[in-house]
């Protein structure tokens, strides 16, 4: 049962620990504005602390790294890629649930070692259950697999008396005019400062051994903000000017809720700051895999298709502009979105004659093979023909270039199989993965093939479809400081994965065989995992 706890914990625990997740994050934006002074709080912790670069699932799974880092494990266990997944027993993307795809926390389970837990806004996981702690869900991240919710559910009246409701919104995938991006900065600000006044609120109200805070503006805002590509109509100068360093605020804003955070929690804490994947420009190609999928099924011996024939969805989707069918969707309740995005994607395919198709994807490109025996309604039949139309349609994605640089616009094409190793949950990857070029996408006018004679305009030409100029990097980043941690330490091959067995070591906790990784502050160590 909640206890209702007024006192903190000993204040001069050295086993406490304060970390703060800053998701999305680029270090080297940190590392730039840091030199300039625009960071002072996170300048005097690097200089007070040690420093990791972390490799990340978000490699070739740009949705995993959340999971992968709160489980302790590889996405071919835990299965989580995306917030819409493949279901192959009823040939259709869903939200994951937790009788289908367990996902569970490790947080969640340290009361039963007399250690507890704040937790707010942690993302990609299920509402929280009960636990000798407190947690806040979906109260300000974008990145939510159910609708907000709180833990115990009698705190949710202290926080709307003393902080308000739910400062989160949806992200519109859309260009966007100037005011609409500033605006977007100046909620990201607001919102941030309003996540650290709950946080700090929340640690002097409760006892905590862990607590655990997640700001989620340097995601959105490098989404819509890393540079001027998701922009639509054209800025006045002052505006380019505040555009131009809107994101180096956000990253202020961030820096200064550090900082807030810092003081409430006291001395003789350990501190990390970490984000599990970067942000850059974004590569992005995946709005025309679908496309680029049809003209590789649809040849035989190399010659340009005669017709494609459009599904309903298709030719539906086709009649509403980008630009409005994005923004009437932002609108609508969480199910009705998921609802939407699966029947544009894969409603009426005819699934006696679909070997493969592309899933919904971030960024890199997911495509699945109709596999017999797998999928409820497959065609492919034999491990042979698995394995040949895998082959035609990495050849096939590689032929793909820019139509007027002749640049390619895919880098690889890997199977799952060859990244993860097996684990419960691989066969609900993908089975193949497109990573792009990269080069950003906005730069597009067509896309072309001489492989198929065929030639694929560009939606936006000079922009991103999506409304985002930024997209993710594959590595994130770890500062932490406290006692035992030794100023100017550099951590080598350092992985997200190593993140539990680290702050269960700081705790004086063991981690348990489930969890991969190694405690990077211990001379204990555990496996590291294989291709990343």
């Amino acid at each position: 049962m909640q206890k209702n706890v007024t006192d903190m914990t000993d204040p001069g625990s050295k086993s406490r620990l304060l970390m703060i997740g800053l998701d999305a994050a680029e270090i080297s934006l940190i590392d730039r504005w840091t030199r300039d002074g625009s960071l002072p709080y996170l300048k005097r912790l690097c200089e007070r602390g040690a420093f990791a670069r972390l490799d990340s699932t978000a490699d070739w799974l740009v949705g995993s790294p959340w999971p992968t880092f709160y489980t302790g494990t590889l996405p071919s266990d835990h299965g989580l890629y995306h917030y819409l997944l493949w279901k192959p027993d009823i040939m259709t993307t869903t939200r994951p649930t937790p009788d289908w795809l367990p996902l569970d926390p490790f947080w969640r389970h340290l009361d039963k070692q007399d250690k507890r837990v704040i937790a707010i806004d942690m993302p990609l996981c299920y509402a929280p259950q009960a636990y000798e702690g407190v947690e806040i869900s979906g109260w300000a991240t974008h990145e939510l697999l159910v609708p907000p919710d709180y833990y115990p559910p009698s705190i949710k009246d202290w926080i709307e008396q003393h902080h308000g409701t739910p400062q989160r919104d949806e992200e519109e995938y859309r260009l966007m005019t100037p005011q609409e991006l500033l605006a977007i900065r100046d909620q990201l600000i607001s919102m941030t400062s309003k996540v650290a006044e709950l946080g700090c609120g929340l640690m002097q109200r409760e006892a905590w051994d862990l607590m655990m805070i997640v700001f989620s503006a340097t995601h959105r805002g490098g989404h819509k903000l890393w540079d001027l590509s998701g922009m639509a109509g054209e800025a006045t100068q002052e505006q380019r000017a505040a555009l131009e360093s809107a994101l180096r605020d956000i990253y202020s804003a961030c820096d200064r809720a550090i900082g807030r955070l810092l003081e409430t929690a006291g001395d003789d804490v350990t501190v990390f700051v970490y984000s599990l994947h970067g942000m850059g420009e974004n590569t992005c190609r995946s709005e025309l895999l679908p496309e680029m999928l049809a003209v590789i099924l649809a040849d035989t011996e190399h010659r340009p298709p005669q017709s494609l024939t459009k599904r309903v969805a298709d030719r539906l989707r086709a009649m509403v502009p980008l630009m409005l069918r994005n923004t009437i969707k932002a609108h609508l309740p969480m199910a009705v979105q998921d609802k939407l995005t699966t029947y544009w994607r894969t409603g009426g395919i005819d699934w006696s004659t679909t070997p493969a198709f592309a899933l919904v994807s971030d960024l890199q490109g997911y495509i699945r093979i109709n596999l017999r025996g797998r999928e409820a309604e497959g065609i492919v039949a034999s491990a042979e023909d698995y394995e040949r139309l895998c082959t035609r349609i990495s050849e096939g994605l590689l032929s793909f270039v820019d139509a007027d640089s002749g640049e390619p616009i895919v880098h690889d094409v890997v199977r799952s199989s060859e990244i993860y190793p097996q684990g419960k949950r691989r066969d609900d990857l993908p089975d193949l993965v497109v990573k792009w070029a990269h080069t950003p996408a906005a730069a597009h006018r067509a896309i072309r093939s001489d492989r198929y004679h065929v030639s694929l305009p560009w939606p936006t030409p000079g922009h991103h479809p999506s409304g985002r100029s930024g997209n993710h990097r594959p590595h994130g980043f770890l500062v932490a400081t406290g006692p035992g941690i030794a100023p100017g330490t550099i951590l080598e091959k350092a992985h997200i994965l190593d993140l539990i067995p680290t702050v269960l070591d700081i705790l004086g906790l063991a981690a348990t065989p489930v969890q991969k990784g190694r405690a990077l502050f211990s001379e204990k160590s555990g496996d590291l995992p294989k291709g990343e």
